[in-house]
């Protein structure tokens, strides 16, 4: 946590009564809190876009995949995806969203995947339904949706997938969209890519850590972008780019880019995030935990849905969660709910509607 959150953290101690309120999903007035904001999780239906139960309206929303606007064209059409679009994706929509809670219009939407690379040899495990892709540890569930091809037994060593997911404590990479860009790196006619925390940076000879990958680096072989190589840092969140691929265990760099692991909420705005609690120290004292790098609060007034408490905020658990950031840029949490089912997703009647029989399904 930084020096201002731990400063609120006293705070609201001081100010916040005993205990914590927990509360059924009927006691939740209107089901939403209403305004301009921000809805992280993933795309879960079409017929317009739907993330986090939400039903986004995207008549002139602007499409990025990846840091590039692209031309999309959502519809209501459930049986024709869109072009850039999948069920499965993780994404950022801005927007408004109505008071219901259920609809709200979208300004943007924004995929931005974990990685695309290549398997690791001999380290599908079907048992377990785990594989690596550049050192980082990928968990298939029942949820994951499939493009190019079915399910992981298809897959096999030295495919270039691209994954995006939601990431828990340990960095294992939980995906939810999956897909088969080459059967080979030969085959492959792009740059590999890996997003992540810098570890272990040693200037000399040029190298650090994402998860259990070594990255190569120079400053005459490697391209910064919103950044110089004397900003490189242990800590800095960052995407690698490579042309020249692995070798001898060691992805070479060919651009390191800056990015912000944050999303950038302004104050009051509505923020709704899905993912996995990354970081928890006192919550059943001070209230505070982290989620997909984002400091939430819970206090007296914090709703949460389906007879969970406080008490089930722990690291590694699946949740969702409504509020508004406050001046320190936290998330003060209006609703928590802990997603059930497989791989932590609730089956939710007003989306099932779109995506039952494989309707939506790009696979």
């Amino acid at each position: 946590m930084n020096i201002s959150s731990k400063i609120l953290n006293v705070l609201l101690i001081l100010l916040l009564p005993v205990g914590f309120v927990s509360c059924g999903a009927n006691d939740y007035a209107g089901g939403g809190i209403g305004g301009t904001g921000i809805s992280v999780g993933k795309i879960t239906a079409f017929g317009s876009v739907w993330v986090n139960g939400i039903e986004f309206d995207t008549t002139g929303a602007q499409i990025i995949k990846d840091g590039v606007s692209v031309l999309e064209v959502v519809t209501d059409d459930k049986e024709e995806p869109p072009t850039y679009l999948r069920r499965g994706m993780i994404v950022i929509v801005r927007g408004e969203f109505n008071l219901d809670g259920k609809r709200g219009t979208a300004s943007s939407i924004e995929f931005r995947d974990n990685l695309e690379g290549p398997i690791s040899a001999v380290s599908i495990n079907l048992v377990n339904q785990t594989f690596e892709v550049l050192g980082q540890t990928i968990k298939v569930d029942g949820v994951t949706v499939f493009e190019g091809t079915t399910d992981l037994s298809t897959l096999v060593d030295g495919n270039i997938i691209e994954v995006s997911g939601f990431v828990d404590a340990n960095g294992v990479i939980h995906a939810t969209y999956i897909s088969l860009k080459a059967g080979s790196i030969v085959e492959y006619g792009s740059d590999i890519e890996l997003k992540g925390t810098i570890t272990a940076l040693n200037e000399i000879p040029g190298t650090f850590k994402i998860g259990g990958l070594t990255i190569g680096f120079s400053s005459f072989d490697t391209t910064f972008e919103h950044m110089t190589i004397s900003d490189l840092q242990d800590g800095l969140y960052v995407e690698v780019k490579s042309t020249t691929g692995v070798s001898g265990n060691v992805l070479i760099a060919s651009e390191i880019e800056l990015e912000e692991k944050g999303h950038h909420v302004e104050v009051g705005h509505e923020f709704e995030v899905e993912g996995y609690v990354t970081f928890v120290e006192s919550v059943l004292i001070d209230g505070m935990f982290e989620l997909e790098g984002q400091s939430v609060q819970i206090t007296s007034n914090t709703i949460f849905e389906n007879g969970a408490s406080v008490a089930d905020i722990v690291v590694d658990v699946k949740i969702e969660v409504e509020g508004k950031v406050d001046a320190f840029g936290v998330l003060i949490a209006d609703k928590i709910e802990i997603k059930s089912g497989d791989d932590g997703d609730s089956d939710d009647s007003s989306e099932s509607d779109h995506v039952e029989n494989g309707e939506n399904d790009p696979s």
